[in-house]
C-alpha cells in the first residue's frame, strides 16, 4: 500500500509539473509597441520630428503654415524652399527617398483650374526635393484642388502642399 501511495504522489507530482510547464507556454508575452511596416526607427523618429504624423497611406506631413503658395501662384518662395530643401536633406540622410507630394488649392476659381493649380504646386515641391538629392522618379505628386480644405472658405492655409512617405 505503501509503494503504490508513493506512486501515486509522484504520478501527481509529474502531472502537476507538466501542467505547469503547459500554462508556462501558454502566457501572453508583452508586444512591443506597433511599427510602421518598411521603416526603421530612426526613420520613424525622424518622421516625428519633422511634424509627421501617422495616417492611413503613410507618414503625412501637412505644410499649411510652412508651405503656403500665394493666390493663384506655384513658387515655393525663400523660406519655404530652404525648409522644402533641408527635409528632403534629411529624408535622404536616412534612407528615406520614395514621397508623394500632394498639392491643394482654395476654393476660388473653377475645378479644372484648380486641379491644374494643384497639380503645379505638388511639381514645384517635388523639384525643389530633388534638388536636396531625392531622384525625381521617386517623387509621385497629386493635385487635388479643393477637394480637401483645412479650413472653410478661401482661406490662404488652403493652399498648400501635403508630403506622404507611403506605407511600404
Amino acid at each position: 500500500m505503501l509503494k503504490r501511495r508513493s506512486w501515486i504522489r509522484m504520478c501527481g507530482a509529474g502531472a502537476a509539473a507538466v501542467l505547469a510547464l503547459a500554462l508556462v507556454g501558454c502566457q501572453t508575452v508583452p508586444q512591443a509597441p506597433a511599427k510602421a511596416p518598411g521603416l526603421t526607427e530612426e526613420q520613424q523618429q525622424l518622421l516625428r520630428s519633422q511634424g509627421f504624423a501617422q495616417a492611413d497611406q503613410g507618414w503625412e506631413l501637412q505644410m499649411s503654415g510652412k508651405l503656403l503658395f500665394g493666390f493663384d501662384s506655384a513658387e515655393v518662395g525663400a523660406q519655404a524652399r530652404t525648409k522644402v530643401l533641408e527635409l528632403g536633406r534629411a529624408l535622404k540622410g536616412v534612407g528615406i527617398e520614395r514621397l508623394r507630394v500632394e498639392g491643394h488649392t482654395d476654393d476660388r476659381g473653377s475645378d479644372a483650374y484648380n486641379m491644374r493649380l494643384s497639380l503645379r504646386r505638388a511639381e514645384a515641391v517635388a523639384d525643389v526635393l530633388a534638388e536636396a538629392g531625392l531622384a525625381r522618379q521617386d517623387i509621385e505628386v497629386k493635385g487635388l484642388g479643393r477637394a480637401m480644405p483645412v479650413v472653410p472658405s478661401d482661406a490662404a492655409e488652403n493652399r498648400r502642399v501635403a508630403i506622404v512617405v507611403p506605407l511600404q
